[in-house]
């Protein structure tokens, strides 16, 4: 697949893409990962081997996000309400991404989890889905008590209520549909 001016689209890989046996050699896209996901790829599986095998024949290139890309995703994130929502994995692919397209390369994120796929939208990175449809709408997040109706910007990481005790929950406070 093209991207702009006739350059190879560069496509991050979730974790996902793994599980679903995604893997284009030959394609002309240039394949990237994060170590985070080799974590979460289950050691002597399937789904490492597709990883290890596509490293070791230089199709897949494992890169570790720069700091300042993780700094402004977690801002984002936090902007968003999606900062409780994500993985590690998750956080250094959406970094990846964005590193990578400050690099002027036409990027998107290959993935089936809709929290990183807003997430990628808001960071003008393209998305791919490979078993679901994949978001038709961005959404701003809003954590909530539905005990005591207490907003919070950054829930605690116990995701309880510091008024009530009540387990917080999660609403859309803004939508926007994707082009």
């Amino acid at each position: 697949m093209s991207g702009r001016g006739g350059e190879a689209e560069v496509l991050v890989l979730d974790t996902s893409a793994f599980i679903s046996g995604y893997g284009a050699p030959g394609s002309g896209e240039a394949l990237y990962t994060v170590p985070a996901v080799k974590g979460e790829v289950r050691e002597g599986g399937l789904q490492r081997l597709r990883l290890e095998n596509a490293e070791r024949t230089g199709v897949l290139t494992v890169l570790e996000p720069g700091e300042k890309y993780r700094k402004e995703v977690q801002r984002v994130l936090a902007e968003m309400g999606e900062t409780r929502v994500l993985s590690e994995a998750d956080t250094q692919i959406l970094s990846l991404g964005l590193q990578l397209k400050t690099e002027g390369k036409n990027t998107a994120i290959v993935s089936d989890d809709y929290a990183v796929q807003n997430v990628a939208d808001r960071l003008g990175l393209g998305i791919k889905s490979l078993v679901t449809r994949g978001i038709k709408k961005r959404y701003r997040w809003t954590t909530y008590c539905p005990g005591c109706r207490r907003t919070y910007q950054d829930p605690p990481r116990d995701g309880v209520c510091q008024i009530c005790g009540t387990k917080l929950k999660r609403r859309p406070s803004t939508e926007r549909e994707i082009a």
